[in-house]
């Protein structure tokens, strides 16, 4: 359990893709360099922000994860244990102090959380003034797709399926609430997939001779990182 996800049937390809854009939003000349990993599960998130020089607070409420999580640093000495801080609790009650972080980063966790305004309410009190916070999410069509139903049908019965909420993230949504609640410069990182992204040379060298298929590309781009998969920021 420790390798999930990436050795749960998710391609290692487009977590590591994603956690790369992900971290192309955070500002690493920032001098506070606490960041909180928000619902990191196993903690592969954490282990990585760590390695790039970040003070790591993670949490999760699922116990045994945090367990797994925690253990990390005990079996790669490249992770820095002074700077990794693990504690068990709900994203909508974080029990850090106001002002406490220069970052927030959340991978694929925001999604399983049952009250968005409770949830970006705690995160802008956490947050210091200017801090940012950073989200790699599914999208619209999350709750709907294939791979969720599937994912929930397989594991309906096993004792921990409460916490496994499936909820789609709208980024019009996301967009009017943190405003309401005070975050500002909405960031959106659209990307495709790698394995969705295949151009013969001739083909590619040519596009921009090729209005249908820049209109065709383009409208794929937009559906994907709307329905699909979402990576986005806001700042306090």
């Amino acid at each position: 359990m420790l390798n999930d996800p990436f050795q749960t049937g998710r391609s290692a390809h487009r977590l590591l893709f994603d956690f790369s854009i992900g971290l192309s939003l955070l500002n690493f000349n920032n001098p506070n360099k606490k960041i909180l990993d928000f619902a990191c599960g196993t903690g592969w998130t954490s282990e990585f922000l760590n390695k790039v020089g970040f003070n790591v607070f993670s949490f999760d409420i699922d116990k045994d994860v945090i367990k797994l999580a925690s253990s990390r640093y005990k079996l790669d000495k490249k992770i820095d244990k002074e700077r990794s801080h693990y504690k068990i609790h709900d994203g909508h009650n974080l029990k850090y102090e106001d002002n406490f972080f220069g970052h927030v980063f959340c991978f694929d966790s925001l999604h399983h959380m049952k009250d968005y305004k409770q949830v970006f309410n705690e995160i802008f009190r956490v947050l210091e003034e200017s801090g940012e916070a950073v989200f790699v999410e599914p999208g619209a069509n999350h709750s709907k797709s294939k791979e969720t139903i599937n994912f929930l049908k397989k594991h309906e019965h096993e004792k921990n399926r409460e916490f496994w909420l499936e909820k789609d993230v709208v980024l019009e949504e996301i967009y009017n609430l943190t405003k309401k609640i005070g975050f500002s410069d909405f960031k959106i990182k659209p990307f495709l997939d790698p394995s969705l992204v295949n151009f013969g040379f001739v083909d590619w060298y040519n596009i921009l001779d090729n209005n249908e298929g820049i209109e065709n590309y383009m409208s794929e781009f937009r559906r994907f990182n709307y329905e699909d998969r979402v990576i986005f920021s806001v700042k306090k």
